[in-house]
C-alpha cells in the first residue's frame, strides 16, 4: 500500500469512529431524571442525573453526586442518610420523628406528590423530577416537609453551564474532508 492509501483509510477511519460516538452520546436506553434534595439548613441539592432507563429512583439517587446510606430491608433498600443527614446505617431509623420523605412531581399541577411506593421499585420517566426532603411526620404520618417545587428545565439551567457547540457528524465529517484533501495537497506538493 502506498502513503496515500494508508493515510486516506487512516481518516476514513477516524470520521467513523466520529459518527459512532455522536450516535452513541444519545441512546434511547438512557434517561435524564431532575433530582431535588432539600435538607433540614435550608440548602438544596438539584442534580440532573443520567442513567440507563430501567433504573429505579434509589439507582438515580446513588447515582447523583451525593453520598448515600441505605440498608436493605425486606421491602426494598431504606435510605438511612443523605449527605451526612439522617441515621447511621447500623441503626437507619434511628429517629423515630423523622424520615427522608419521598415524593414525585405532578407535572400537571407542578406540586410534589407523596410516593406510594418506595425508591427502590419506582422507575422514573425520562425528564421526570424526583424529590426528597428530611422531614417530619403529621398525625396521619404524611411528610411535614417538601423539596422546593423544580420542573425539569428549571434544573437544568440551574445545574449546566453555558452551552458549548459541539459540531454535528456532518461538520465533523467536512473537517475531516478537509484534512484529507489538505494533506493530499501537501503529499503532492513534497513529491515535486
Amino acid at each position: 500500500m502506498n502513503r496515500r492509501t494508508v493515510i486516506a483509510a487512516v481518516l476514513a477511519l477516524i470520521m467513523l469512529a466520529l459518527l459512532a460516538a455522536s450516535v452513541a452520546a444519545d441512546t434511547p436506553a438512557t434517561i435524564k431524571v431532575g433530582l431535588v434534595v432539600a435538607f433540614p439548613d435550608g440548602s438544596v441539592h438539584t442534580e440532573i442525573v443520567k442513567a440507563p432507563s430501567t433504573a429505579t429512583t434509589f439507582d438515580i439517587l446513588l447515582a447523583a453526586n451525593l453520598k448515600v446510606v441505605s440498608e436493605s430491608t425486606q421491602y426494598g433498600p431504606a435510605i438511612c442518610s443523605i449527605n451526612n443527614t439522617g441515621c447511621p446505617v447500623t441503626n437507619c431509623f434511628c429517629d423515630a420523628a423523622h424520615y427522608w420523605a419521598y415524593f414525585h412531581r405532578d407535572d400537571a399541577t407542578g406540586k410534589w406528590v407523596v410516593a406510594q411506593e418506595g425508591a427502590g421499585s419506582f422507575v422514573p420517566a425520562d425528564h421526570a423530577v424526583e424529590g426528597f426532603a428530611w422531614s417530619g411526620v403529621d398525625a396521619n404520618y404524611n411528610p411535614t416537609t417538601q423539596p422546593p417545587a423544580r420542573t425539569y428545565q428549571q434544573i437544568v439551567d440551574e445545574t449546566s453551564p453555558k452551552p458549548v457547540a459541539v459540531p454535528e457528524p456532518a461538520t465533523i465529517m467536512l473537517f475531516a474532508g478537509g484534512i484529507s484533501g489538505l494533506v493530499g495537497y501537501l503529499y503532492r506538493r513534497r513529491a515535486r
